[in-house]
């Protein structure tokens, strides 16, 4: 499985959205927006590559590996997730202040960027879902399970609301 995502070396070009909100020339407008749909064409290509290993990866792993390998190949690809996050959400901000732009292909470039973007990080986030489904299709039912540290800082309100709202019982205890 790839470490983290394949980008082209022109995955990420804030340059090119700067150019298109410049006061440039017709003839480097047009030479920016061809830029751009490059850009599309050569990513929406990445996607499509990604898309193909992954499930190629998935195959095999569901053929080869137990449970416990599908969890640690599920934590590698979340890892390789929050890699593509850090990646890739600076660029798609970046995209959506660039949607303004004046020119109505540059917005549909752009927006399609966007779609392009969002799409690499659904498809680790599916890819992830699935491998862990299978892991826990494969789990023993009376292994013990332990529990790990968690990662980064923890919102305790937001916990406490969530966990209460699942529960109505300890709500509605906690209300009397």
């Amino acid at each position: 499985m790839p470490e983290a995502i394949d980008f082209s070396p022109e995955f990420v070009k804030p340059s090119l959205l700067g150019e298109l909100r410049g006061d440039i020339s017709a003839a480097e407008k047009a030479d920016a927006l061809a830029r751009l749909g490059y850009l599309a064409e050569a990513n929406r290509r990445g996607l499509q590559k990604q898309t193909r290993q992954f499930q190629k990866m998935y195959a095999e792993a569901s053929q080869r590996l137990p449970g416990e390998g599908l969890a640690m190949l599920a934590q590698r690809i979340r890892q390789s997730e929050a890699g593509a996050r850090e990646l890739l959400y600076p660029w798609m901000e970046a995209l959506r202040q660039a949607i303004s732009v004046p020119s109505d292909e540059g917005r549909r470039y752009i927006q399609e960027l966007l779609k392009i973007s969002e799409a690499w990080l659904t498809l680790y986030r599916e890819t992830r879902n699935k491998v862990l489904q299978l892991a826990a299709e494969r789990s023993p039912a009376d292994r013990v399970l332990r529990a790990r540290p968690v990662e980064g800082e923890v919102d305790h309100e937001a916990l406490s609301r969530e966990f209460i709202a699942k529960f109505p019982k300890i709500r509605a205890a906690l209300a009397e």
